[in-house]
């Protein structure tokens, strides 16, 4: 447990050293803080500190680096009180964005991206998954001629999808209207996964036996179902990787690391298994083993049915009191309906 200035101490040397991006010592610590106690009382608590895990002593000077431990614990505090005020630029530069509803969930979450990944320097990531639930509210026939129509499908959340099809034989106006009504019976009012299960075997089958021709509309159901329960995922500032990996760790871990960017399995798995809040997701904690040094920062939230997580990958040592207070503004503003 730690005692509170224990806890300042330690949350200052997390701070200084992603500024400075060297071991801190006592007497930095007191010159870049407000601390009001003696070189001696400091040291005595930063080697308190290392006995109990949060710092590392460096080989190279008296100074003490952070541990795993001491950002968790510094990472933790911070989400805790991720309500605090942004400070008066970040609160300009995203006024906008807030102001303007005009956008869609997707388009509104891509802009917050392309805003974290200029400001911050470093790479964000949108995903997003449509849980909404959509029934069939009417499936239309648009007769061009005996030898093509044009099939609509309508749910009753508003989407609308359409598709030319070409028919081998010639068949009437009445003949589409007779279809079209067969159709609505078997799927109207079904959600689109049943009706697309309906459209594969059974629709099929009773147009073959009414009409003595089988006629097969199930491609537009599928591809309803892909838009409205698909995934997306954008990626903002990419190039920002290079500025943050270990230049010595050779072609084939630069590979592994934008592989793992660019929409890879295991990122889509990692940010659909977020909840809703903030996270802190460490290098180690993620795949693959090159992203040791980075760490990623989540912002998880739904908006009109929809699942969104922001991402913003960064180096360890990352200015985590700016950006936690920004994603934690994000997702608090653009959740509200």
């Amino acid at each position: 447990m730690l005692t509170a200035r224990q806890q300042q101490i330690l949350h200052l040397i997390v701070q200084l050293y992603g500024q400075l991006e060297e071991p801190i010592g006592s007497k930095t610590l007191l010159q870049q803080s407000v601390l009001n106690v003696s070189s001696a009382t400091v040291r005595n608590e930063m080697l308190a500190l290392e006995r109990q895990g949060y710092l590392t002593k460096a080989h190279t000077s008296s100074g003490r680096i952070p541990s795993f431990d001491a950002y968790r614990h510094y990472i933790n505090e911070l989400i805790h009180h991720e309500n605090d005020a942004l400070d008066k630029e970040d609160e300009m530069i995203f006024r906008e964005l807030f102001r303007e509803r005009q956008y869609d969930a997707l388009q509104q979450a891509q802009m917050a991206a392309d805003i974290l990944a200029a400001t911050t320097g470093h790479t964000a990531v949108v995903w997003a998954q449509n849980n909404d639930a959509h029934h069939v509210k009417e499936f239309r026939l648009i007769h061009l001629t005996d030898y093509s129509v044009i099939a609509v499908l309508l749910t009753d959340k508003g989407s609308v999808e359409s598709q030319l099809f070409d028919l081998t034989i010639g068949i009437s106006k009445d003949t589409i209207r007779k279809v079209a009504d067969l159709i609505n019976e078997e799927v109207k009012d079904l959600s689109l996964t049943e009706a697309t299960q309906r459209m594969k075997l059974m629709v099929p089958l009773l147009l073959q036996r009414t009409i003595s021709y089988r006629l097969d509309f199930l491609p537009l159901f599928e591809k309803m179902t892909h838009q409205l329960k698909g995934n997306h995922y954008i990626v903002s500032g990419k190039n920002n990787l290079f500025d943050m990996i270990d230049p010595n760790i050779g072609s084939h871990n630069y590979k592994q690391i934008f592989s793992f960017v660019d929409g890879s399995r295991e990122m889509y798995q990692l940010l659909e298994a977020r909840e809703p809040g903030l996270e802190v997701l460490f290098g180690v904690e993620m795949s693959p083993h090159a992203l040791a040094n980075i760490n990623m920062i989540t912002g998880t939230y739904y908006q009109h049915h929809q699942k969104i997580v922001i991402g913003l990958i960064g180096p360890a040592t990352m200015r985590y009191h700016r950006i936690i207070g920004l994603i934690g503004h994000i997702i608090q503003e653009l959740s509200t309906e």
